[in-house]
C-alpha cells in the first residue's frame, strides 16, 4: 500500500477494530498499516504504520 492510501486505510482498521464481540475476544493490542513506504511511525489516531521492509530477519 502507497502513502496516499495510509488514512483512508487507518480510517477502516479503526471502524473494524470497533465491531469487534470484546465478550468473546479480547479487543486488539495495537492497529497497524502495513505499507511500502520507507518510515514507520504512529499516526495521531494511535495506528501503527509500518513498512513492509521492518518485517524481515
Amino acid at each position: 500500500m502507497g502513502a496516499g492510501e495510509i488514512e483512508k486505510a487507518a480510517e477502516n482498521l479503526i471502524k473494524f477494530s470497533e465491531n469487534i464481540d470484546t465478550v468473546k475476544t479480547p479487543p486488539p493490542s495495537f492497529l497497524m498499516v502495513l505499507t511500502g513506504t520507507e518510515y514507520a511511525f504512529q499516526m495521531k489516531n494511535g495506528v501503527w504504520v509500518v513498512p513492509v521492509g521492518c518485517l524481515r530477519d
